[in-house]
């Protein structure tokens, strides 16, 4: 009975490290704030109350991300870059949402755009 049970908390450890693992991919996956963008994406696309618009940012299969505004400081030569998601009904048949804050990152003031 020991064997049985060696196998089965074996088994059952190695099913509980990959769904950490995939856990894990997935939450790095929603944190994707950039210093920058290198194009420009189409926002607030798919019905609603906001008019389509297009702004430097990414898409994901799970939405887009884009810069909302940027703050710049003398002192520091640095960018601050406020990323926001688009709440659009693409995903969701929910219709347009509001979009949200999605973070921020601070970068060198050379970053594009």
């Amino acid at each position: 009975m020991s064997r049985s049970m060696t196998r089965w908390t074996t088994a059952g450890l190695a099913v509980v490290a990959a769904t950490g693992l995939l856990a894990t991919t997935a939450q790095s996956a929603h944190a994707d704030r950039r210093c920058g963008a290198s194009s420009k994406i189409t926002i607030n696309d798919g019905g609603g109350g906001e008019a389509p618009s297009k702004v430097w940012g990414h898409e994901h299969t799970t939405g887009e991300h884009y810069i909302h505004h940027i703050t710049r400081s003398i002192e520091n030569n640095t960018k601050t870059y406020y990323w926001y998601a688009d709440n659009d009904s693409k995903l969701q048949m929910n219709g347009d949402k509001k979009d949200t804050p999605y973070g921020h990152i601070t970068c060198p003031a050379t970053s594009k755009p």
